[in-house]
Order: C-alpha cells, then structure tokens, then sequence
C-alpha cells in the first residue's frame, strides 16, 4: 500500500488464521496509505527511523522503540517525516482480507477522520510499559485487553548474558520477532541461532526455550491473538 517496500510475513496464504505480520521499509517522505480496519485491531512497532502516523491532518509523531495500537475502526496511514529511512512491522488480529485483496489501498480517495472525533489510536514506548512480575528475564506488557484491546496483546523482552526463558504454550497463534541481538532457540531437540529481525510463528500449543547470545543485549517483541487460554 502507497510507496516504500512493504511485504508480508505471515499471513493467510501461509496458513495464519488468527494473527498476521507486514514488514516495510520506507525512505524519507514515503507513506503508507490511510486506512481503517472494520473488525481488527493493528499493533504497529517502529524497528529503525521514525516518522508520524497520519490521521487526516493530524501528524503525530513515532520514533524507533515505539509502539502504536490502533483500535478497530480507527483511521490512521504512517509517514517517514525524517531524512532517514524508517522500518515499521505491523501485528494485526483478526487478519483483515481487504487489505490482503488489495481493498484499502486507496491513495487518492483515502478516508480521513470525521470532525469532532476523539482518537483512540496510542503511541507508546515499549521500554517504558509496566513490568510482569515473576518472570526470569525483564518483560514488559505493552498492549493487553487489561488496556483496552480486544483481539490481541503484546509484550517487549529484554534479556542480558546469560539469560534465558520458556516459552509456555498457548492456545492462540502468536509470533516473536528479534528486534536486537542474537539468541538460540531450542525445539523438539533442536537449536537454532536467530539474528535481527528473524521471526517465529507459533501454532496453538507451541513451545521452545530461547536463551540468550553475543555479547549485546538481546530484544523481541512477543504478540499474540487474544483468545480462550
């Protein structure tokens, strides 16, 4: 949608029913088109850059370490304002079909807010969210329904040397993606070595043990459908 380099990660095509994942990348003045979702809330993280998300005129500004939650029905686009290039990931429950059809990519007729509405649409900086107690490395609760969202949650990681965690399973699709660093990941016997912005996708019932690497501290962004438990 609009200008920039914009993919998807996981989506219906690959199987994803609950939750899905676009990646973009974006040079300096490139937007992503103003749209809304009827029935699905998006969970947007600046990676790299910074920009503003657009709301008709209204430019409010993001920066890299930024999460930005958009209700369902909320009109909202993404633009680089800054001399850098900007690289966004984008989380949405439930996955809205329109956008993968191609029906909200409408840059010269896009829908802007009505006069006198109160947005619902939060920026906020994931470093900085609540802490969850009684876990073994530093976790931090970004979005929740404890919040106010509906259809999904999301949660920022932190882990120094030496550091590890399990992945306990639950009974929704969720993702994790490797903002920073570099970890080892084991399942069913088997370890693997994830980089920067490598992703995993989780079916109902996953789970692994992701241990700490390098000599970097290590980040990710952990979402997940909400949903029975």
């Amino acid at each position: 949608m609009g200008k920039g380099k914009n993919w998807r990660v996981v989506h219906p095509d690959m199987g994803s029913t609950q939750i899905t994942l676009n990646h973009g990348l974006h040079a300096p003045g490139q937007e992503f088109t103003q749209h809304y979702h009827d029935a699905s809330e998006d969970a947007i993280v600046v990676l790299e850059g910074g920009g503003a998300i657009r709301q008709g005129s209204v430019y409010t500004p993001i920066a890299a370490g930024d999460l930005i939650f958009v209700p369902a029905g909320e009109i909202h686009g993404t633009v680089n304002t800054t001399p850098n290039m900007a690289r966004l990931i984008s989380f949405q429950a439930p996955p809205d079909m329109a956008l993968y059809r191609g029906e909200r990519d409408t840059p010269d007729a896009a829908p802007t807010p009505e006069n006198g509405h109160r947005s619902n649409v939060q920026v906020i900086n994931m470093a900085r969210s609540g802490p969850v107690f009684g876990k073994s490395v530093e976790w931090r609760s970004v979005v929740s329904p404890h919040k106010g969202s509906v259809h999904l949650s999301l949660d920022y990681i932190h882990l120094n040397k030496n550091e590890h965690f399990t992945h306990e399973p639950v009974q929704t699709e969720s993702i994790y993606v490797l903002k920073d660093g570099c970890a080892e990941v084991t399942s069913d016997a088997e370890t693997r070595v994830l980089e920067q912005h490598d992703v995993l996708f989780l079916a109902p019932g996953d789970t692994f043990s992701l241990s700490h690497t390098g000599d970097k501290p290590t980040t990710l962004i952990y979402c997940w459908a909400v949903g029975s438990q």
